[in-house]
């Protein structure tokens, strides 16, 4: 698996990294949650195992920020032993809690135990067309051969909803019902993001098609990660 540690105490990170790495893990270590952020916007990880007390930002954070986006693995060791402070934590969504001091010969066999149960979670970066479109979620960013294309909020909003739900046709109500029913938005303002996403982020293959009568769907190559 690939496996995202968070955890300030270099000598509990470092512990941990070595263990799963010895079990054939690939493992990238994190000691804060900014740096956690920038790593998971440039790899598609498989489980996260975070500290909640860090620097700055806190664990807490950190999974509010991933949990927007993906569905990944979260075990949170902490040494927060309070019964309260472990039922905020799960129902923030985190999949499993360990408190600290711990066995670490236990967290190996949890990832094992993990591991052959995984099933695909929800990339924290979507590629699509072979690479020449990526999507990062947390940062909101989208990037065409690399260059980043700056999109408005209600743009990148109604992009990544068609992506998300590339089987699907939506009419200009549904859109504006799912993404925009708090604002003043009238349906043919949908037409007006379609046409903006398109010219903004073009490439050879259709990208959004428009169903003439029905509406808008994204058919594009979206690739495994």
């Amino acid at each position: 698996m690939k496996i995202l540690i968070v955890e300030d105490h270099i000598k509990i990170n470092y512990l941990l990294a070595s263990f799963a790495r010895s079990e054939n893990h690939q493992v990238t270590q994190a000691y804060n949650v900014e740096d956690a952020l920038t790593f998971l916007n440039q790899d598609a990880f498989d489980l996260i195992i975070t500290d909640l007390m860090l620097p700055k930002m806190q664990g807490e954070d950190l999974i509010k920020e991933i949990r927007k986006v993906s569905d990944i693995y979260i075990l949170v060791i902490s040494s927060k032993s309070d019964i309260e402070d472990k039922l905020d934590v799960l129902r923030l969504g985190v999949d499993d809690y360990i408190t600290k001091p711990f066995s670490v010969k236990e967290v190996m066999i949890k990832l094992s135990q993990i591991e052959k149960r995984m099933t695909p979670k929800a990339s924290l970066v979507v590629s699509v067309f072979h690479g020449k479109i990526k999507i990062y979620p947390l940062s909101r960013e989208i990037y065409l051969d690399d260059k980043n294309i700056t999109l408005t909020k209600n743009e990148y909003d109604l992009f990544w909803f068609l992506v998300q739900h590339k089987h699907q046709v939506f009419s200009r109500d549904q859109l504006l019902n799912h993404l925009f029913s708090e604002s003043d938005a009238y349906d043919r303002v949908i037409d007006v993001y379609i046409k903006n996403i398109r010219k903004k982020i073009s490439v050879q293959d259709e990208l959004i098609k428009t169903h003439y009568g029905l509406g808008y769907q994204f058919v594009g190559d979206v690739d495994e990660l």
